[in-house]
Order: structure tokens, then sequence, then C-alpha cells
């Protein structure tokens, strides 16, 4: 009965426990104010546009804005009764609806049209809003309507006339152009006639003759029987004009210079020839190098023309006249005898210049690099030699016309080196640029990276152990040198053996075999580089230590391999008793 009391006053004492545990959970918490949650709600997007559109049938050019905004546009679509007309990726700005898109798929059938036009807007939240237009596509009413072009008048012969009339019609049909005349014969003539597809037309009206006056006439007509009629008056007056020139700036540059010219621009309605003759003041014939130069030849244009309708350029060069003074004039003739001449003074002086030189300048860095030059550039314009020197010593030297010179001055040994450069002009004048080359020692260690070991199968308690190395100097590297031992590099009485390391294949990778060492022990080593710079600058990466472990595969532990056996046993046993049993019965 005793135990019978205990296990209910136990069992009271967990279900109260249940039940009051909950309660006190939540109790602890009852000091706690939840404060709402303010949720906020993005404004859906908003749009306008024209409620209503009207245009005439046929013309273009017509369009829809629509004014919309959101946080976060999305994209559009354009309905038309209901039928996609468009769509796109809305960034958040206007959008722009072409009415020429209703005439695809043939909405506009019959006249007057009326159409119902949606677009509509979307966020990132699928939120939208739409704005709709009612078109009314109406008929074409209008005549055609022309921009009346000016009356024209020019010279007999000039050329680059044209009438050009600009129309506004949206359904071109037929247009024609006559010209009627106070010409002896053939006053009246159609000019052009036919289907009229572009819109604007334009006709040319050189040739005509002098003295006489024309009247072009277009007609124009629409699908619809609707017509404009254009009138211009063409006049052509005498050539009774000179010829025109400009008038360019005198002439003056140093003997022996080049890309000398005058220029004339020149004009006549009725061009026939001309002349360019030149006037010697002063010239001296033996100054300087000569072979190239002369005294100017004349020049006799005999069919004087030119394909721009305001003129053309006449150009001749003074660049290989002698050293002196001269007039270079040019006389224009056209077809009615008209003359026009202009005149430029040319002076071409002595060179009084030596040559002018200008260099890299001085330079400097470090042994081993590479990537430098020197080069001079002249300005000359009766060069003649040049002479380089290093050092005082000759080092090229032979005739120079003009051009620039370039020296590659890589990987020299440290020190400082003098480059002389000296230009001769034609005239003995002589100009010299002095530059200095300094190389300087070597100042980068090389570089020894990427150090690994590895440890190969020798034994059953031994391994061989393998060094590689990565060795890089801008100077190459003249040797690398491994040491090792065993023990510890610290004490005096640390021993070690040392060695080259041999180059592999690869380039730059270099390996050392150090022998056979027993599983557990520590080898410590090395690797010292050094350059092949002035300097013979050496890298010593330091104490590198290196455990030998076994190869082989691992041992089950000897605890477990017992419990093993000692189960495998015993189920040996008890296949034995029962197969025995078994047997009697």
């Amino acid at each position: 009965m005793v135990k019978i009391g205990y296990r209910n006053i136990a069992i009271i004492f967990i279900l109260a426990w249940l039940v009051l545990s909950p309660y006190a959970l939540t109790a602890s918490n009852l000091n706690k104010t939840n404060n709402p949650t303010k949720i906020m709600t993005l404004a859906a997007p908003t749009i306008s546009g024209p409620s209503t559109y009207e245009f005439e049938n046929g013309t273009l050019g017509h369009t829809l804005v629509y004014t919309a905004s959101d946080p976060h546009p999305k994209n559009y679509t354009v309905t038309v009764d209901g039928d996609e007309l468009d769509n796109g990726i809305w960034t958040g700005g206007k959008i722009t609806v072409y009415l020429v898109l209703l005439y695809h798929d043939g909405r506009i059938n019959t006249l007057p049209k009326t159409l119902t036009m949606v677009c509509t807007v979307f966020n990132d939240e699928g939120e939208s809003a739409s704005a709709t237009t009612i078109i009314t596509v109406i008929l074409d009413e209008t005549a055609p309507i022309i921009a009346q072009p000016d009356n024209i008048t020019y010279e007999v012969g000039s050329f680059g006339h044209e009438i050009r009339w600009n129309i506004t019609e949206a359904n071109p049909d037929f247009y024609n152009i006559t010209r009627i005349s106070n010409e002896p014969v053939n006053n009246s003539t159609v000019i052009e006639a036919g289907d009229w597809i572009e819109k604007n037309i334009t006709i040319s009206i050189d040739g005509l003759n002098a003295s006489r006056w024309y009247l072009y006439s277009l007609f124009v007509n629409d699908t619809f029987g609707r017509n404009s009629t254009s009138f211009v008056n063409v006049t052509v007056t005498p050539d009774t004009t000179y010829p025109t020139i400009t008038s360019p700036e005198d002439v003056a540059f140093e003997f022996g210079s080049k890309g000398h010219e005058i220029l004339w621009h020149a004009y006549d309605s009725n061009p026939k020839n001309y002349t360019i003759t030149a006037l010697i003041l002063y010239n001296d014939t033996v100054y300087g190098n000569v072979s190239e130069h002369s005294t100017f030849i004349d020049i006799i244009q005999t069919d004087w023309s030119f394909t721009d309708p305001k003129g053309g350029d006449i150009a001749t060069s003074v660049d290989h006249l002698f050293l002196g003074n001269y007039t270079i004039t040019l006389t224009l003739f056209d077809d009615f005898g008209r003359m026009t001449n202009d005149s430029v003074n040319v002076t071409i002086y002595r060179d009084l210049r030596s040559p002018v030189i200008t260099s890299s300048g001085d330079l400097s860095y470090e042994e081993g690099y590479t990537g430098y030059s020197i080069n001079w550039t002249i300005e000359e314009n009766n060069p003649k030699s040049f002479n380089l020197t290093l050092d005082g010593a000759v080092y090229d030297n032979g005739t120079w016309r003009g051009e620039g010179y370039v020296i590659n001055v890589d990987r020299f040994p440290v020190g400082t080196y003098l480059y002389n450069m000296t230009y001769t002009d034609f005239f003995n004048q002589s100009s010299f640029s002095v530059i200095e080359v300094e190389v300087t020692a070597d100042a980068h260690q090389p570089l020894v990276a990427e150090v690994s070991t590895f440890q190969t199968f020798s034994t059953s308690t031994t391994n061989n152990l393998t060094v590689h190395a990565y060795a890089w100097d801008l100077n190459n590297i003249s040797s690398i040198e491994i040491q090792w031992g065993v023990g510890d590099p610290e004490s005096l009485d640390f021993e070690y053996d040392s060695k080259d390391m041999v180059q592999s294949e690869i380039a730059n990778i270099f390996t050392a075999s150090l022998g056979e060492y027993a599983h557990g022990g520590v080898v410590w080593f090395k690797i010292m580089a050094q350059d092949n710079s002035s300097v013979k600058l050496e890298f010593d990466t330091g104490w590198i230590s290196v455990e030998i472990t076994s190869q082989g595969i691992d041992r089950v532990p000897a605890l477990l391999y017992a419990a093993v056996l000692g189960f495998g046993a015993l189920s040996l046993l008890v296949i034995f008793v029962l197969y025995f049993r078994t047997r009697t019965r």
C-alpha cells in the first residue's frame, strides 16, 4: 500500500508539472510589450495621356506620349481594341507610341475609323495603371501642300542650280513638270511626268540659254483627285563677270625647306584656261645643295575646269626655287576673253640656323633591365652628315638626309656611358647633343619560392627525401646550393652536408636528392641562391624542417585486432557446438 501511495504522489507531481510549466513559461513574458507592426503599402503606378486623338489617313509622324511614374517600374503594354500593339521594358519615364503601327494587320480598313488604345504600366509588385485614348482616323480631305520655292536667276554657264519643291501629302499619286519660255523654238515642253512616289520633287535647271526667261510649272495630284500647282520663274543672264580669284599671303621660308605652295581659289561661270608665271627679282643659282633646285617653270593650263559649282583650287609648289626673291602670278581667262590675275611675292632666305636637336634625354636603369633606348629628332632644311661617339670613340657616322636616329641601350654593364651625337648641315653649321646613360648595380636579391619536399618509400622504416625549388633572377642564377642535416641547426655542433641543386627540364625549377632517412626523424635544410650580377647578390631561405613519415598502409591497433580475433574464435566455437549437436540427433 505504501508503494502504491508513493506511486500516486509521483503521478500527481508529474501532472502538476506538465500543467503548470507552460503557464510559468508564459507568465515569465508578461512584462513584454508587443508593439503593432506598421506595414507600408506601396502606391500603384500613375499614368496620364491624351483622351482623344485625330489624324488624317496616310499622314505620317503621329505619336501618342503617355506620362507615367512609379518608384519600381517594370514593363508596359499597349493594346488597340483589345489586341496587343506594342510592349516593352518601362524604366519609369514617358512612353511614346508610334501610330504608324496602326496600319499593321489591316486595322484601318474603312474610313473614318475609331480605335480604342489602352496603355498599361506595371511595377515590380504586379500593380498596374492604365490610360485610354480614343483615336479617330479620318479621310484625306486636304490637297497637296507645296512650299513655294523662290524665283531663280543665274549667269549663263554656271551650274549646280535646281528647283526643289517640298510637299506635304499623305496619299501622293501623279505629277508633271512643264516649262514655257521665250525661246524661238521648243518654248513649251514637258520636263518630267509620272507616278508621284517621293514626297519632295527636285529638278536641275542647268544649261539654259542666256537672255531668256523660263517658267516652270509643277502639277501634283493625290489619290482622291485633289491637286495643287506651283510656278517658278528662272532667268538666265549673260556672262558679264570677270573671273574671281582669292589673294593668298606672301610666302617666305628658309632655303631647303619643304612643303610650301601658293593656293588660290578661282571661279568663273565660263572658265577657259590659266597661266602661272614667275618674275625673278633676284636669285643665286650656286647657293647650297642646288642639285634638286631650279628656276621656276611657267605653267600653261589650256583647259581650266572644276567640278564644284563654287569654283576650284589652283596650287603651285615653290619648294625647289633657288635662293632669291620671286613674284608668282596667276592669270585666269574665260570663254568671253575676260581676264583676272593675282600675284604673290616669294622670298627664300639663307639657312642661318644650325640643326635643332631634340633628344629623349639622360636615362638611368638597373642592370639587367630592358626596354631602354635613346632617340634624336632633328629639324634642319639642309642636312648633310652625322657623327655619334660613345665615350669619345666613334660609334656610328655617315650621310644624313634629315631622318631621326634611335639606338638601343639595354643590358649594359654597370657604369656610366656618354653618347655624343653631332649633326652638320650643308653650310657646315653643327649642333651636338650629349646623353648620359647610367647603369646601376643590381639591387634585387634572387627569388627563391615554391620550396617543396617529396618523400618516397625506400624500406619499411626509411624514406628517400628530395627537395624542389623555383629560383629566378633578372641577371640569371649563377649558383644555387642546398645545405642539410639532422639535429638542431642552432647548436654549435650541428653538422650538415651541402651540394649544388640541379636544374630540371622545366625552366627555373631546381632539385636535390638528400638521401635516405628513418621514419620519425627530422631533417633541416636551407637553399642559397646567387645571381649573375656585378655584385653577386645572394638569397638564403633560412633553415626549414621536414619530418620523415611512414609511406606504408596504417596498421590496425593491437587492442582492436585482439577483440576482433576473440570474437571470431567465439563465433567459430558456437558453430562447432551447433554442428555436433545436430549431428548426434
